[in-house]
């Protein structure tokens, strides 16, 4: 077996893991915040912006791991991720929770750049995005199967019984967050895989912030702004203004991924051919619409296909990563991805108290809003790429099929 194929499988493996940890936490997670510990929306706004935090020390975590290989690194990731959602059910108040949002933050955000480099480090310039696509799917298909599991299994005081009985396991809450801690052990031993020449080809400098990648941290600034607001009170809104059940919750989360399961390698494609800069304004136009959508149109059936329609236009944000592909040498690519991942961050700290305080204080309007006027300057910000440019580089080897 190549290295290269060694490595997909490794990578795809780690994905297929931390999806489906993911699918089952996240399928949950809003409905227990509201119904079991019954958050408000400024106090989800500081609980967003408190797990947050990490990912703005995203550089400083970066920094402090760099020397240690990458493969190392990311096995402590999953490490740290399954022992914070494992912990997730046991949380009964605000201050009990959030412990474990911040331990599963941190593993969290690490693994973010460090997956991404893996993935950008197995795909030649040309067809970084189609690889990332292919790797996305991956992702797509075990949240999916995570998604089908609970909406099977679930078992909520709401809905004590599960919709197919006939199924040996019943989740609650608990038990939800618990196996989704407990799967992340296997990505832990699948990344440990992957070949170590490929994780660290080049010798990688502690952290990146140079004035060509500029564009790029702006446009990832902007894209935090856009992805805290949502992030903090798109599906709060669907639960605690519309009251959407877990259940159909979950359907929608398992519509939305299999259309971006299906969709990805075919946006990956078409980011490779079009480029990203008509690709990313296309998509940052649907995104403003739709977030001026959930203002003026205060329907529970127009907010689930938006929510759906939103998760489906964010598979054009490979655009901003294969946008660095294309500038960066090797050795930058992972810390200047961290950087990135701090700057998205730069708003957590503001943004969702904000959103919160304006949502109490003038309705839930306010914060999606607020959201619309960043999404419009990214816009603007994403003609500053050029349609054409002079690429690193690069003559690593295509991931196998």
């Amino acid at each position: 077996m190549t290295p290269i194929r060694k490595a997909f499988i490794a990578l795809a493996l780690a994905a297929f893991a931390f999806q489906f940890s993911f699918g089952l936490s996240r399928s949950v997670q809003t409905n227990f915040i509201v119904e079991v510990i019954g958050l408000r929306a400024d106090e989800m706004g500081w609980l967003t912006a408190l797990r947050e935090v990490l990912g703005l020390a995203g550089f400083v975590l970066a920094a402090i791991t760099m020397r240690f290989a990458p493969q190392k690194v990311a096995a402590a990731c999953f490490a740290i991720m399954a022992f914070g959602y494992a912990t997730y059910g046991y949380a009964t108040t605000f201050s009990t929770l959030y412990p474990a949002v911040m331990i599963a933050s941190a593993g969290f955000h690490l693994w973010i750049p460090i997956s991404e480099a893996f993935g950008l480090s197995i795909g030649r310039q040309e067809n970084a995005g189609q690889t990332l696509g292919r790797i996305v799917s991956i992702g797509f298909a075990a949240s999916l199967t995570a998604m089908l599991l609970v909406l099977l299994t679930i078992s909520t005081p709401a809905q004590p019984e599960p919709m197919l009985p006939l199924v040996p396991i019943e989740l609650g809450y608990r038990e939800t967050f618990f196996a989704s801690g407990f799967i992340l052990i296997l990505g832990l031993i699948a990344i440990l895989f992957f070949p170590r020449e490929l994780g660290s080809a080049e010798r990688e400098q502690s952290m990146v912030f140079k004035r060509r990648y500029n564009l790029y941290y702006v446009l990832n600034f902007l894209d935090g702004c856009r992805m805290e607001v949502f992030q903090a009170f798109g599906v709060y809104l669907l639960v605690r203004i519309y009251q959407i059940d877990v259940r159909t919750m979950t359907i929608l989360f398992i519509v939305s991924s299999v259309l971006n399961m299906v969709l990805s390698p075919s946006v990956g494609k078409l980011i490779d051919t079009v480029g990203e800069r008509p690709t990313l304004t296309f998509s940052y136009a649907i995104l403003f619409f739709i977030f001026l959508g959930f203002v003026f149109f205060p329907s529970a059936q127009i907010a689930m296909g938006l929510y759906v329609l939103y998760n489906v236009v964010l598979l054009f944000s490979i655009g901003i990563r294969t946008y660095l592909k294309r500038i960066a040498p090797g050795r930058d690519v992972r810390p200047t991805l961290a950087m990135g991942l701090t700057t998205m961050h730069i708003s957590a700290v503001i943004l969702p108290p904000l959103g919160g305080v304006l949502w109490e204080s003038f309705g839930y309007q306010l914060p999606f809003l607020l959201g619309a006027f960043f999404i419009l300057a990214s816009i603007i910000a994403t003609q500053r790429i050029p349609l054409r440019r002079q690429s690193v580089p690069d003559t690593a080897p295509s991931a196998a099929s």
